[in-house]
């Protein structure tokens, strides 16, 4: 009876944060202290007691205050003045963990390059080049794609402007690129390999 007791009383986490709070920037400390904030303010509350939310943990009440403060500086929670008359106080608010949670749900992710895309801007590359594209000239721009966030258009836009005065150095076009007004794109899922061939082989030649 009283293991099927124990087994029926949890504790209602929300799933998102408990499955991603690392994607969302969050270590288990602050998981911990977020989940009691959420726990006793599903709105604005008056600001808890630290001694409540020591309870249960080996954290101390400075490293709740730290907590506190980062769980600010990363925007899960608020902390704000309300006046009623003639009294003046705190409250606290965790409204901003869902909504971060609303949009990690459905980001606003620009269009990525497709397999058949990248193929082809290296294809043109070649094409104008007349010769083929060396591993570290494929890995500089698998980086300009993944890491930098460059579009096929941007990129294809400066080699092209690159070999108008007749460069073709992809370090020239990196700095063309390095000037363009962009907004880095969200990090990506990984993309289909295109050069097979270029798995396990050095990139240091």
């Amino acid at each position: 009876m009283i293991d099927k007791y124990i087994r029926n009383i949890t504790l209602p986490v929300n799933k998102i944060l408990f499955d991603h709070y690392s994607e969302l920037d969050l270590d288990e400390s602050e998981l911990i202290i977020l989940i009691k904030l959420m726990q006793h303010h599903a709105d604005s509350q008056p600001l808890p007691d630290i001694t409540k939310l020591i309870e249960g943990t080996t954290l101390t009440t400075r490293s709740i205050n730290i907590i506190i403060q980062q769980l600010l500086t990363k925007e899960f929670i608020k902390i704000y003045n309300e006046t009623e008359g003639q009294q003046h106080s705190e409250l606290l608010s965790v409204a901003p963990t869902y909504k971060k949670l609303g949009e990690f749900l459905s980001p606003e992710k620009k269009p990525e390059a497709d397999a058949s895309q990248i193929q082809e801007l290296f294809s043109f590359i070649e094409n104008l080049y007349g010769r083929a594209l060396s591993p570290n000239e494929f890995q500089r721009m698998n980086s300009w794609l993944d890491d930098s966030g460059y579009s096929v258009d941007m990129i294809k836009e400066s080699v092209n402007l690159a070999y108008k005065n007749q460069i073709t150095s992809l370090q020239y076009v990196e700095r063309i690129l390095n000037n363009l007004n962009h907004t880095p794109l969200e990090p990506k899922k990984e993309r289909p390999p295109i050069r097979n061939w270029l798995k396990g082989e050095s990139l240091d030649d």
